[in-house]
């Protein structure tokens, strides 16, 4: 401990140092400049909106606002400078500027040319500092506010990144209404706790839970997963650019919560000038892609025998209820939104309604948000700006996946010879005969609503003391509560079913308070930028459960004979400060070394400081004389080369596991306390990341064409598993850091502008990721950690592949059948056989050790997305994207029960005598525990955007009373090649478990979604 109190204090000296700087460095206090113009685009003149103007050699800078137009306010010396104009695909200008003592200057019209080259433009890296591209040795991946705005259907900013981050894997797990994704960048590397990166919007660390308050879609008691997630809340429209840390190089800076990586949302800001107002409105249509093939024979199976007891054989009517439960669906998503400023004010106001139903009846989504984001200059150095996010969401979920209670399972789970329709002469549904309740019953009574209001706001500082030093000072809330309900009302499964009833409440407040210090100087030709940092964290997660059961009749609130009550509050803590250090040698060679020195309240007391490095460098060798000037210098417009080492980390899973913990018992009417079997332990630490990464990006043909590669080798060390103890010491496990998870992989980007014109012009982006993931450490070498059904954790095996039963096969690898006796058949059937422990002489043992193996992996071998973008003309626009994973295995429970209970269409090849009887329902073999027949390539490719938009000139806009208008039509995931038999190979009944992937049982598929919709521009 004597080593951190030495570091915190020389922190504490370098932090007084950088503070009180301009007293010994004498540095001139300057006036305020405005700096005026316009950025266009250069092959139509069309306003670029979004495009970043950076005074080069500072922090000073601005974006455009709708019309083009900027305004940056710059507080330097009178002097000759250099403008830096950069946007996502278009060449950067550098514009010479010469800015008087004060005043105004009004720079000419700006054109920006198409480029695949992007190393100009300015990325977020840490609290208020940012770094361009070209001067970073780690790779960062950035995605601009129009690609997100103009993303079609995507109601969710996750889904509008979908295919368009090289080694990021996102997947929205189901289909319905206001759901969640899951965000995986560069592999899974941790076993216990979340994968999911950090997210933060302007600065403020949100909440991204995905944890499940209600039972809908996979059993609590298997690791419930959350049909939404709290990154929804954050409308797309309202985004300026996204900026992905996805190597611990770039993350570290960010510490205990980074191991996942980072994704920095910044909103739209209020630009100088006259006040512009957009109003759009989306209209969306949804259908399912695909339903599911049901046994339709006309004659009675074995299952129906069974369950409705109709001799096989028999004439049997047969009902598919699929066009009741699934629906076309619509929705309207409408935004206005008013930015602009004057005398040192600006402004950026929106608000948002929208509506989605979902293609599975009874379900639907409705999101209200308001948003203002002010700023105002005081003096010529100090900037202050407050940003508000109230936002309002109801949706309306039916159970569906894992449970007997879902929807689509009580399909999957029923013969098709069941007649689910409302019976008037009894006056309800009918019971299912197999089990659960009827599908039909649970749309028309049964209720599960979701409401969430939240606030997310921050208020920032920003002060110039002299042309080198400034200050940004930062303070972040996320305040939201969740109230969740589920009721199953009485005798809807059974006439012996009491109903039930649950209404959980969440309420959770995270607050971020960071300050920073960036210093810029020039020592004899080396440029320097130094930043400290400090930043403390709060989050405190309080729920609040009651539940139910036996409920008395025609009441749907938490009333009946048996109620249960519940309460959990965690609060986690953290401080820290980061010092960074980078060096221009040449403004070609770049070198940048920072620490991060964290303390959290979950880490155990002996372990409390952590210190997480980096280092990384970058080279522009093509700004070597030699190189210009040489052979290679005409075959490369570009050449820069990288490399980055980092550490981060990720907090424990338990936020108290540092203590022995207790539980609450009731004996004899009066309260106590019960030990955990599990022992605290007071040296846990957080779980660590180490990555290497090296890459180039590579310019050809004037930077027309552009490669960006990169490897990386990523070691998680650290993971917090259970030990077991000896029962001697009064406790069973204790939580220490023992796994490891290693993770490495390629990644590469070509971009192209293959076309540009003013009559036509087609840019195309083909983004290609590999990763590698294997577990190397757990408590023993012979572990097997089982989660949810098939995914275990086992040494070295990815982590998640499914491990079951297996086929017995032949010599040649042919699987192996046998002949058995059947009751209620006079001839035996010959029936595929599992894997057993044969007979000492190698014979099959039909009685012998059921064995299970390896039988496949969830995780994609690669992934990749080719985007194509087409302009026709100065008005028109087109824009195609497909992306896909590749040899990734899904588990199919949907087939495997429904071929059990007789429903799925392969039942009727029995009825029919096109296969041996009894091979699919009721397998008397056990063929439904022959997992390896339910593991199915899950490989893909989605066609997940097709879009047009139309720019409506002045004169025809005018109609409108507007000054110019968008008409836009699209479609997304439109269509799925895939050889998987299920709805749709993306779903996953977990969610974002970190383990259990892969996994499809009835969940809702992703829609195919149409839209249209129009922008009116004041």
């Amino acid at each position: 401990m004597q080593r951190s109190g030495d570091l915190r204090r020389r922190v504490a000296l370098i932090a007084a140092t950088l503070l009180l700087a301009p007293a010994w460095l004498g540095a001139q206090q300057v006036q305020r400049v405005t700096v005026t113009g316009t950025v266009l685009q250069a092959e139509n003149r069309q306003p670029l909106t979004g495009a970043q103007i950076v005074l080069r050699g500072t922090t000073q800078g601005a974006l455009t606002g709708a019309d083009g137009h900027f305004s940056l306010q710059a507080s330097v010396p009178a002097g000759n400078y250099t403008l830096s104009v950069s946007y996502l695909g278009r060449r950067t200008a550098n514009v010479p500027l010469a800015i008087p003592s004060r005043g105004t200057v009004a720079v000419p019209a700006i054109e920006l040319e198409p480029s695949a080259v992007e190393l100009s433009e300015v990325v977020v890296t840490a609290p208020g500092a940012g770094a361009e591209r070209r001067t970073l040795g780690n790779a960062v991946s950035s995605v601009s506010g129009a690609q997100v705005n103009r993303t079609p259907a995507a109601l969710s900013v996750g889904s509008a990144l979908q295919g368009k981050i090289t080694g990021a894997t996102i997947t929205q797990t189901t289909g319905d209404p206001g759901a969640g994704v899951t965000i995986r960048l560069r592999g899974t590397n941790s076993i216990n706790g979340t994968a999911e990166p950090l997210i933060v919007v302007d600065g403020v660390l949100i909440d991204n839970s995905t944890e499940a308050m209600t039972s809908l879609n996979a059993n609590a008691s298997r690791g419930g997963a959350a049909i939404g997630s709290r990154l929804t809340d954050i409308a797309p429209e309202d985004i300026d650019r996204i900026d992905i840390l996805k190597g611990a190089s770039a993350a570290a800076l960010y510490g205990s919560r980074a191991k996942n990586g980072v994704i920095i949302i910044t909103t739209r800001r209020g630009q100088q000038g006259k006040a512009q107002v957009t109003a759009s409105t989306d209209f969306n249509t949804s259908a399912t892609p695909k339903e599911y093939a049901l046994n339709m024979a006309s004659k009675a199976g074995w299952a129906d025998q069974t369950y409705a007891g109709t001799p096989m054989g028999t004439p049997v009517t047969r009902y598919d209820i699929q066009d009741q439960v699934f629906r076309r669906a619509y929705g309207n998503n409408t935004m206005v939104t008013v930015s602009g400023g004057s005398g040192g004010t600006t402004y950026d106001l929106s608000g948002n309604y929208m509506t989605d139903q979902g293609i599975l009846r009874s379900t639907d989504y409705t999101k209200k948000g308001f948003r203002a984001r002010l700023g105002q200059q005081l003096g010529n150095s100090l900037n202050v700006a407050a940003m508000g996010n109230f936002i309002q969401t109801d949706a309306h979920y039916m159970p569906e996946g894992e449970q007997t209670t879902g929807v689509l399972t009580s399909i999957i789970f029923t013969p098709t010879a069941f007649n689910p329709a409302f019976n008037a002469t009894t006056g309800r549904y009918p019971y299912n005969p197999v089990l659960g309740p009827n599908p039909l019953e649970i749309l028309a009574d049964w209720q599960a609503p979701e409401s969430v209001v939240r606030f997310l706001g921050n208020l920032e500082a920003n002060y110039q003391v002299t042309d080198k030093l400034r200050l940004h000072v930062l303070s972040g809330l996320d305040d939201y509560r969740q109230e969740d309900k589920f009721y199953q009302p009485p005798f809807s499964q059974s006439a012996a079913f009491g109903g039930s009833i649950e209404n959980p409440i969440r309420m959770s407040r995270q607050t971020n308070t960071d300050a920073t210090a960036v210093y810029d100087a020039t020592i004899g030709g080396v440029g320097s930028n130094t930043t400290l940092g400090f930043r403390s964290t709060s989050s405190r997660i309080e729920v609040l459960g009651a539940s139910a059961t036996n409920l008395p009749p025609g009441l749907d609130i938490l009333t009946g004979a048996n109620q249960a009550a519940s309460q959990s509050i965690v609060e986690i803590l953290t401080r820290g400060a980061f010092l960074q250090e980078q060096l221009s040698l040449a403004d070609r060679l770049f070198l940048t070394g920072g620490a991060n020195m964290e303390a959290s309240s979950a880490f155990g007391t002996n372990q409390r400081w952590q210190l997480f490095p980096r280092l990384n460098a970058a080279y522009s060798l093509n700004q070597e004389p030699f190189w210009k000037n040489g052979p290679l210098g005409n075959m490369f417009s570009t050449l820069r080369l990288r490399a980055a080492y980092g550490e981060t980390g990720g907090q424990p899973p338990s936020a108290y596991s540092r203590f022995n913990n207790y539980t609450n018992v009731s004996f004899g009417g009066q309260p106590g306390f019960v030990a955990s079997a599990t022992a605290g332990n007071g040296d846990l630490k957080p779980e660590r990341q180490r990555e290497i990464e090296a890459g180039f990006d590579a310019g050809f043909l004037r930077d027309r064409a552009n490669i960006e590669f990169t490897y990386y080798d990523q070691k998680t060390t650290d993971l917090v598993l259970n030990v077991p103890l000896p029962l001697s010491s009064g406790f069973t496990t204790q939580p220490q850091n023992i796994g490891e998870v290693v993770n490495h992989g390629v990644e590469l980007t070509l971009r192209t502008v293959n076309v540009s014109g003013k009559r036509f012009g087609w840019n195309t982006q083909v983004s290609f990721a590999a990763n590698r993931n294997k577990v190397t450490k757990l408590v023993t070498a012979g572990d097997t950690l089982l989660t949810g059904y098939l995914n275990v954790v086992v040494k070295g095996q990815p982590l998640g592949v499914f491990y079951g039963g297996m086929y017995e096969r032949k010599p040649d690898g042919s699987i192996f059948y046998k002949k058995l006796a059947v009751a209620g058949f006079a001839d035996s059937l010959n029936l595929p056989m599992r894997r057993r422990a044969h007979f000492p002489d190698g014979s099959y043992n039909i009685a012998g050790t059921a064995l299970n193996g390896i039988i496949g992996d969830p995780n994609a071998k690669w992934t990749g997305s080719i985007n194509n973008t087409f302009t026709v003309g100065p008005n028109v626009q087109f824009n195609v994207l497909f992306d896909g994973r590749f040899g990734n295995k899904v588990a199919n429970f949907s087939r495997r029960i429904s071929e059990y209970f007789g429903a799925d269409a392969h039942d009727a090849k029995e009825i029919t005598g096109d296969t041996v009887p009894r091979t699919f329902a009721l397998n008397p073999a056990g063929r439904i525990s022959i997992y390896e027949e339910y593991v199915e390539d899950g490989s893909f490719v989605k066609l997940r955007e097709l879009a047009m938009s139309v720019h409506i000139r002045q004169q025809w806009a005018r109609l409108a009373g507007a000054a110019s208008a968008d008409v836009r039509l699209a479609g997304r995931n439109l269509y799925t090649w895939t050889k998987y038999s299920g709805l749709d190979p993306e779903v996953n009944l977990f969610g974002a478990n970190t383990v259990a992937q892969g996994v499809d049982f009835a969940n809702t598929p992703i829609p195919r979604q149409f839209v249209v919709g129009v922008s009116l521009h004041y």
